[in-house]
């Protein structure tokens, strides 16, 4: 891991990971479903972020009372997927982490949410690696460095034609016309398609200039063996890996 790296912060979906990840002194920070905390977590609530719904036009309301109830509770940190998160956490008094939908892609949008007083953000994973090093950071920058990033975001399940399980490891999945498997990832009012293939960069992190990286766990349920390749900096052996965009761009 690169010496300028704050440390490592993992993505989670389920209790599994989100247990493992908080048991690993090496995860500096955790992105949680806010679906997934309680009370039994308040003494971590110094490194998790809690992740709100993507969408929130059909429950701002009962998203909002949910994260007054765990802002209670001593969480006090949240992740904005959006600009519109952004007002919706600061006034409930959050501290605030960007997502990379927020489509952080240059020095001047890193300026305008430094502006806007977000704590951190997490890049565009769009950005290739010498966008990424060139970028002016007021504030601590973050890269997706691992994990099955989405392909989609859709408000229906493609499998039952309906609205989300909202179970995250269904273990449902469709098959694109290479065979490839494309895993099907519900939350309470969205569905995420995930590209086959896992960005794997354990080996190459020390390319990046960057403040933290993320480990973005979907289907896996052992994070620890994933975590201590990125410590050790060892080479994947794992099929089906990419490198993203970070090291061709956009074609």
């Amino acid at each position: 891991m690169k010496k300028n790296m704050t440390g490592l912060r993992t993505w989670v979906y389920n209790s599994k990971q989100l247990d493992g990840s908080l048991s690993d002194s090496r995860i500096s920070a955790v992105y949680a479903p806010m679906t997934l905390i309680s009370e039994k977590y308040s003494e971590y609530s110094d490194r998790i972020i809690l992740l709100p719904p993507e969408f929130l036009a059909d429950c701002e309301k009962k998203t909002e009372s949910a994260l007054v109830r765990l802002r209670e509770l001593g969480f006090g940190q949240a992740l904005a997927h959006t600009v519109g998160h952004i007002e919706l956490l600061q006034r409930n008094g959050f501290i605030i982490h960007g997502g990379n939908r927020l489509n952080c892609t240059n020095s001047e949008s890193a300026a305008f949410f430094a502006e806007k007083g977000l704590e951190s953000i997490i890049v565009s994973p769009e950005l290739t690696v010498k966008q990424i090093n060139a970028l002016e950071r007021p504030i601590p920058t973050g890269i997706i460095a691992y994990g099955k990033l989405p392909l989609m975001l859709n408000r229906r399940c493609p499998i039952n034609d309906g609205r989300p399980c909202g179970k995250p490891n269904c273990g449902r999945y469709l098959t694109d016309r290479k065979g490839n498997r494309v895993d099907v990832i519900c939350s309470e009012n969205t569905v995420e398609l995930l590209n086959s293939d896992v960005l794997m960069l354990s080996d190459r992190l020390g390319e990046f200039d960057a403040d933290f990286a993320v480990l973005r766990f979907t289907v896996e349920q052992d994070v620890k063996n994933i975590i201590d390749m990125f410590e050790n900096g060892s080479e994947t052996g794992l099929d089906h890996i990419t490198r993203g965009l970070y090291f061709r761009g956009v074609e």
